[in-house]
């Protein structure tokens, strides 16, 4: 976070887009919906976030500095290992289906029960 000022009830700062992607910046300030107004806006080197609380009182700007900085380590870390894990999620999913016959569904010789005596064949 740089360029952090609070002015007229509002907290004004930037993010570098380097630092950042677009989809933790959003991810982030999803969460402050409920209490505040977020306005994102972004151009070639930064986003430029604007925060101010719904009800017109004021906010601990400070707190509210220390739960932004937290809360943006906490998404660029998911960030950062959901790309690291993405082939091992592909292969557990591949491992998944690998042995599911796909050909029961074609030979249509099963049988559907229920254990609570409910038999599908007598809808009509």
């Amino acid at each position: 976070m740089k360029n952090i000022a609070y002015k007229n009830g509002i907290l004004i700062f930037k993010l570098s887009i380097q630092d950042y992607s677009e989809s933790v910046v959003y991810k982030c300030m999803y969460w402050y919906l409920g209490n505040y107004n977020v306005e994102i806006t972004s151009d070639f080197n930064d986003y430029t976030v604007k925060i101010a609380l719904k009800n017109n009182t004021d906010f601990d700007e400070e707190e509210l500095i220390v739960r932004l900085k937290n809360d943006l380590i906490d998404f660029k870390l998911r960030e950062i290992i959901n790309n690291e894990t993405a082939n091992l999620r592909e292969l557990i999913t591949a491992k998944a289906f690998a042995n599911y016959d796909f050909n029961i569904m074609e030979d249509n010789n099963f049988e559907i029960s229920d254990p609570v005596g409910f038999d599908p064949n007598d809808i009509k």
